[in-house]
Formats: C-alpha cells, sequence, structure tokens
C-alpha cells in the first residue's frame, strides 16, 4: 500500500500490527523518529537496527589461505537477516514432518520456495530448494536448514541455517569460527536471521555458508570459480561408533562407507556419472598414504619424519586446528569424536588438509557426570579417554609435531584467547541479539509441525546466567559442575596459559605450508560487502498523523 496524507510535520511513528480485516490489534512499543537517514533502512516490528561494531580477533600465526575474495567475502557480523520463505505444501510438509525416514536414515527430500532474505540496507528474492540438514540435529523439534538458491546472494548459491536448538548463549559457534579464523584456519563462518517458513514462526538461527565448491575456492583457493578438489566428509558415531578413523580399509570404498565418511564437494565433470569408487579414490589414496608413513616413521623421530608427512598433509593447518579444538574442548568434532570435519584434497598444492564445521557442542567444558573427556585443567590429554586415536596419536606424538604444538597454543592462549579478546567480542554479539533472545525462547511453543522433535525449554534466566561476562565466584567453582559460557573460557584459558607458561615462543615458524600469503582483508561490519540484488518489492510507508507503517506482513505480523 502507498499513499500520501495531508498531515501536521511528522517526527515520530511507530508500527502496527494489523488483522486480516486491516484493524489495529497491536502497536508496537518502540517509539522512531524520523529522519531522511532511515527514510530508506528497512525496518522490522518491535525492533531496532541495533549499531554494533566487531573488533577482529588478532592474527599471530603467517597465513595460509586466503579466506574470501572480493566478490566472496563473509557474511557481514553486524546485522540480523530476515528470511521468509513461501514452499510448496505437500513437499514442505514431507520434510518438516518426517526429517527422518527411520530412526538412522535422513529424510532426504526437497521443497521447492520462494525465499524473500531482507536486511535493513538489502532485498534479495529467489526460487530455491529446502532440505533438512544434520543428523543430531533432526532430533529437535526447531531443524536445521540449507536453502540452495537459484540466484546469488552475495556470492552465494546456498545459505545454512542451523537451529542452535541446544545452545542457550547462541553464541558458541560464532565463537569457535572466529578462533579458528583468528589462527588461519578456513572456516564456514556468518550472522544470524530470523527464519518464517510457511506462515511458521521458526526463531533466531546462525546463517553460514556451506562447505560447497564456491566456498572452497574463495576461502582455500583465493578464487570461488577456482578448480577445486575432493572433500569427504567425517561422520562418525561417537561413543560407540562406527569411526571414521582414517584407517587403510583397502581399496573398495564400500568399507569407507560403512565407516562413516561421506563424498561430499568434488568437480562433477571430472568423474564419469555413477563411478562410485572413482569419487572414493583420494580417501582412499590418502589412507594408504598414511598408512604407508605410519610403518615407516611411525617411531621415526627425526625431521625427515615430518618432510615425508608434509609432502602429503599440510600439518601446519591441522596443529592449529587441534589447538583450537583443545582451546574449546570440541565435544563433536575431530580430536575426540572423529567427526565434523572434512578431509579436503587440494589440487592446487596436491596435498591433503582438515576443514572443521558444525561446533554447538563447544566451549561447555566437563560435566559432573561425564565421561567423555578429562578435566578442563587439561589442554594436551583432556580426549584421551576414548581409547584410540589412531590418526592424531601417530602424528602429535612426535617430537617436532609436539613442539610447534606448543608454541601454538602458548601464542593462541596468550594473544587471542583472553577476556581481553573474548569478552568484547561477546558484548557485542549480546548487543546483536538481545532483542530477539525472548522471541526465540518461545518461538518454540509456536512451531506446529507434526514432528515429535526433543525441544531444550531455556528461560532468560538460563540465557542471562550462562553469558554473564562477570559471574560471582560460588562455592562450586571449584567442584564438577555445568560451566557457564564465560567461566569455561576463563578456567580453560588460564589452564592452557599455566601449561605452556615455560614454551619458548620467540620462533613462531610453520612446520609446513611456509606460502607467503595476504588474507583478503575484510571487515567484519559489512562495510564494502554491498547489497544484494533484489527482485523484491520495497516496503513503502504511509504517513498517517500519529505513525508511520511499513506494510512487510512477512516480518512484522510476526515478531510480536
Amino acid at each position: 500500500f502507498t499513499g500520501v496524507v495531508e498531515a501536521p510535520d511528522i517526527k515520530e511513528y511507530h508500527y502496527v500490527s494489523l488483522d486480516s480485516t486491516n484493524n489495529v490489534i497491536k502497536e508496537e512499543t518502540i517509539k522512531r523518529t524520523y529522519s531522511d537517514a532511515n527514510v530508506n533502512i528497512n525496518e522490522v516490528y518491535n525492533r531496532t537496527n541495533p549499531n554494533v561494531t566487531f573488533k577482529d580477533f588478532p592474527r599471530p600465526f603467517k597465513a595460509m589461505f586466503k579466506m574470501g575474495t572480493e566478490k566472496y567475502k563473509p557474511l557481514p557480523k553486524n546485522k540480523i537477516y530476515n528470511i521468509y520463505a513461501s514452499c510448496d505444501p505437500a513437499q514442505y510438509s514431507n520434510i518438516i514432518d518426517t526429517p527422518f525416514d527411520d530412526e538412522h536414515t535422513e529424510n532426504k527430500n526437497r521443497a521447492n520456495c520462494t525465499v524473500n532474505i531482507i536486511s535493513p540496507d538489502s532485498k534479495f528474492q529467489s526460487d530455491s530448494a529446502l532440505h533438512v540438514i544434520g543428523f543430531g540435529s533432526r532430533k529437535y523439534k526447531k531443524l536445521s536448514f540449507t536453502f540452495k538458491l537459484n540466484k546469488k546472494f552475495l556470492g552465494r548459491k546456498a545459505i545454512k541455517l542451523r537451529a542452535m536448538a541446544n545452545d542457550v548463549t547462541l553464541i558458541r559457534e560464532q565463537l569457535s569460527s572466529e578462533l579458528f579464523k583468528a589462527v588461519g584456519v578456513p572456516i564456514i563462518e556468518g550472522t544470524y536471521a530470523r527464519v518464517f517458513i510457511n506462515d511458521e514462526v521458526f526463531g533466531l538461527y546462525s546463517m553460514t555458508d556451506s562447505i560447497n565448491d564456491r566456498w572452497i575456492g574463495a576461502y582455500i583457493h583465493g578464487n570461488e570459480k577456482a578448480k577445486i578438489g575432493f572433500s569427504y566428509k567425517l561422520v562418525s558415531s561417537p561413543p560407540d561408533g562406527p569411526f571414521a578413523d582414517l584407517r587403510n580399509r583397502g581399496e573398495s570404498f564400500e568399507k569407507y562407507k560403512e565407516h562413516d565418511y561421506i563424498v561430499d564437494e568434488y568437480e562433477k565433470k571430472d568423474i564419469k556419472p555413477g563411478d562410485e569408487q572413482a569419487e572414493w579414490n583420494r580417501l582412499v589414496q590418502f589412507v594408504k598414504l598414511f598408512e604407508d608413513w605410519v610403518l615407516k616413521y611411525g617411531n621415526d623421530q627425526s625431521d625427515k619424519a615430518i618432510e615425508e608427512l608434509s609432502k602429503f598433509l599440510n600439518v601446519e593447518s591441522l596443529i592449529r586446528l587441534l589447538v583450537v579444538e583443545s582451546l574449546v574442548m570440541a565435544l563433536d568434532n575431530f580430536w575426540l569424536s572423529s567427526s565434523n570435519v572434512a578431509l579436503y584434497y587440494n589440487p592446487e598444492r596436491n596435498k591433503y588438509q582438515f576443514i572443521p564445521y558444525d561446533f554447538d557442542e563447544s566451549f561447555y567444558g566437563p560435566s559432573p557426570d561425564s565421561e567423555r573427556i578429562g578435566p578442563i585443567e587439561d589442554c594436551y590429554h583432556w580426549a584421551d579417554l576414548r581409547k584410540e586415536h589412531y590418526f592424531i596419536d601417530n602424528i602429535i606424538n612426535h617430537p617436532q609435531v609436539k613442539k610447534r604444538f606448543d608454541v601454538v597454543m602458548a601464542i593462541a592462549s596468550k594473544e587471542i584467547y583472553n577476556k581481553n579478546v573474548f569478552h568484547p567480542y561477546i558484548q557485542s554479539l549480546l548487543s546483536l541479539i538481545k532483542e530477539d533472545v525472548e522471541w526465540n525462547l518461545n518461538a518454540i511453543n509456536n512451531i506446529h509441525t507434526n514432528y515429535n522433535g526433543r525441544i531444550d525449554k531455556f528461560t532468560m534466566e538460563d540465557f542471562q546466567k550462562n553469558t554473564a561476562l562477570n559471574r560471582p565466584v560460588s562455592e562450586e567453582d571449584d567442584e564438577p559442575h555445568d560451566y557457564k559460557l564465560t567461566e569455561f573460557i576463563d578456567k580453560r584459558g588460564d589452564s592452557c596459559r599455566a601449561q605452556t607458561a615455560n614454551v619458548d615462543t620467540s620462533v613462531n615458524k610453520n612446520i609446513s605450508d611456509d606460502y607467503d600469503i595476504s588474507e583478503t582483508v575484510n571487515d567484519p561490519n559489512g562495510n564494502g560487502n554491498g547489497n544484494s540484488s533484489s527482485s523484491a518489492a520495497s516496503p513503502s510507508k504511509t504517513f498517517s498523523s500519529s505513525f508511520l507503517c511499513i506494510f512487510v506482513p512477512l516480518l512484522f505480523l510476526l515478531l510480536h
């Protein structure tokens, strides 16, 4: 609706929610001041557009990868997007009501949708295909999704929406991603989005990239159109297995399928359709190379052993990855669980590297009844409670690797993993999402699907306790207990700094892959990212004598 009404000079306005006959049923509590600066801003009912600034973490290690390009930059962290999708009803019901075909089989069907993505300064619309993602996350009522887009959104043909259904803080994944990025390990990253699908209010989501060909090209090769190699996801089934343990199980790809590997991304045009063995060959090659290295150099503590390992594996990137997993005590990732990591064959360097993802089970530490991990004070043997780590144990016990691990741990815990860096970043995240927290907590009650998924009931008190930056010391602090977020960060950081206090960090040199590469400079606050192209109509404004309205029903009617 667009119109002009003769009225006195208007300085203030607010929005209202209307019923189907245009009767006002609710008014927002925010009083807004009209100005030329906000006339073209997209606004959301009962939400301000927060002015939040993020400061990048320090980068104390030499860059190994570009981490983005001019055309494929990280999603701006200082804004919340609004995603509204209209999907084919039957297809949508199929994936939303039955995310599993049976107890152990994922429903991989898709729903055709039209999706709108709106930020304060941009609008985007595209046809898309929606599917449910994850395995453990499918057990929750609030599901996680991926949209495959027909048009490019900020250089992307897909966006991943993670539900954060088990994270009361809503910020663990963001902190993990930022820490990996700070040590120079390629990692998917993103921001937040409010999600509505077929008039269902799903709540606040983490909106990120996925490990696809364009992301690999941009972040690892410095060109989103680069020819990529092969990536394989390790998706083990802890605590009892099977585990994707990177052991040599022969030539047949079927053996690797049985042990929880998934062929993920590769150049489709290079493989004949239906030739599964060819799809798996790079994984088979890697486990054979590693087994040969273990047999020849497993007990060889000379520099030659690491030189030979570095011919086919990026050892430096692996060490940095393991340091971060130790700092955050990642419960469902590579070191502890052989899961949520991708093995990537990099054709540009003719060697392999690991790409971590999905860190919703980080920053928790040991719980009172935990038998999975060691004490929070131990930054070296925290993952030893699982009897075997064939791959990691064979590498990290070498003195050269151990020495480099010590240096990376000492520098990372001192220069990055401390309250002076983490607390301001946490405060920025909380400032960004503060108006959406309670709404998100209540949204689970309004998801009217037929799926009887798990619901973790959190309260505002739970959120506030878990995200408090300054917790009073309590009697339980010296006993095993469920650690709050900043309590864990501070205690874990103190422990790792203490364990590496005597490490000589004067030589901070890569153990392998010592390339001269400069990262693409990206502003975490999105400056220079540009707006998406739009095929959605611009919101129009209409004046009355007391308030101004933006008629975007897909947004404001639902955010009360």
